[in-house]
């Protein structure tokens, strides 16, 4: 009887809490990628430079250095060498460290000038992942010119092995999605990024076609029950375990599963954040690494990333995409929520939660997707709203079949 009671409260919770839980999750994530912990102290000097004081093997290492004096500073120019001088502690003494990428790549690059009271983030990329490839304590240096005196500001940090969790995460759902990417943007005409994407959702539905197909099918059902359910809680309101052994009886009469619509759920998770963290990390510059021996070939330079020569996908857009994928959110979340007897008044006259939960899911929701898709890359947006419009046939044709 306490195992009935326990899964009447994870069928109500998932109903009410799970979707909508997934999204802030989703949300957390996002901004955490665009965000990040940095290593920050309140400083009275002229320049601050910040950063992750921890770092791990292979990711990007992101500088923020601010101008607090009163005159402009300059960074000159030293590509392909690094910009600024790199240092590992080895024996109890800073030794210089040195990379020089493809002279190729400096094309159009000069030296770098910060206002004072500006800021200017410096990604290492390519140096980084061949300056800092192994584990120890490292330093980089600013050596400027300020009111004629040449100073010196550092910042020190850790580098990592990653953890096994992180690894497992890498080799298991980023490399693969990334890889299977870079491929489908090879072989496609112009070597489109939009297209990649297009390709990559689809290929990505199909495979989890028949888990998504069964969820939904659960979901309907559970929405054809849902007044019996609303019953059985006034009914035997006062009676849990009579209400669990209740609510079990009709899952079994209907061959429903309060789960069903769960795990599905829960296996795409990995893989959307995968997809979330290969657009964000860009095409251009990646880690060589990252690729598997059959793509080092790829010049990620030809990667076209202009979709139909209207959007660039590695930019925010901040009115047309929102509104469009917002727009497909919404008419997902109607097909998805449908209608029910469930809206009639069931307790002294106060209507039930369900419908209104479910109306500010509707609304909520398409709003805080368009929020998602104007503040990031719009490859994001584009992924979420090919597989928005894919979801919506889906739930189209599970909502003309019969349960």
């Amino acid at each position: 009887m306490e195992l009935q009671t326990s899964l009447t409260k994870i069928h109500y919770m998932s109903n009410k809490l799970f979707k909508p839980l997934l999204f802030v999750l989703i949300f957390l994530i996002v901004f955490q990628l665009f965000g990040g912990k940095k290593d920050e102290s309140i400083s009275q000097d002229d320049i601050l430079i910040s950063a992750k004081s921890k770092m791990v093997i292979g990711k990007d290492v992101i500088l923020e250095i601010k101008n607090q004096s009163d005159s402009e500073i300059r960074i000159a120019n030293k590509c392909p060498k690094n910009p600024l001088v790199a240092e590992k502690y080895i024996n109890g003494e800073w030794i210089n460290q040195e990379y020089e990428i493809n002279p190729d790549r400096c094309e159009g690059t000069t030296d770098i000038l910060i206002e004072p009271d500006s800021k200017y983030t410096l990604n290492y990329e390519e140096w980084g992942w061949n300056l800092f490839d192994e584990e120890g304590k490292y330093r980089i240096t600013l050596n400027t010119t300020i009111e004629d005196n040449i100073k010196s500001y550092s910042h020190e940090f850790n580098v990592n092995e990653p953890s096994l969790l992180r690894r497992f995460w890498t080799e298991v759902f980023f490399r693969p999605i990334f890889n299977t990417l870079v491929f489908l943007i090879k072989i496609m005409p112009g070597h489109n990024l939009g297209w990649g994407i297009i390709l990559l959702t689809l290929i990505i539905k199909i495979i989890l076609l028949g888990p998504n197909h069964k969820a939904l099918r659960a979901q309907k059902a559970m929405q054809k029950i849902q007044p019996q359910l609303d019953a059985l809680k006034i009914k035997y309101k006062d009676e849990p375990q009579k209400l669990a052994s209740e609510t079990m009886a009709i899952w079994k009469k209907y061959k429903v599963s309060p789960m069903s619509s769960c795990l599905p759920m829960l296996i795409q998770f990995p893989i959307l954040i995968a997809l979330f963290y290969v657009v964000k990390s860009g095409l251009d510059v990646i880690n060589p690494d990252i690729l598997y021996n059959t793509l080092k070939d790829v010049n990620l330079q030809t990667i076209n990333p202009n979709f139909l020569g209207i959007i660039d996908l590695t930019k925010a857009n901040i009115i047309v995409l929102p509104i469009i994928v917002g727009g497909l959110q919404f008419f997902q979340m109607h097909l998805t929520l449908g209608k029910t007897k469930s809206n009639k008044l069931i307790k002294d006259g106060k209507p039930n939660p369900m419908p209104m939960m479910n109306n500010m899911m509707k609304y909520f929701m398409p709003l805080m997707i368009a929020v998602f898709t104007a503040s990031l890359p719009a490859a994001v947006g584009f992924y979420w709203g090919t597989s928005t419009l894919f979801g919506i046939g889906q739930q189209f044709f599970v909502n003309r079949s019969k349960i």
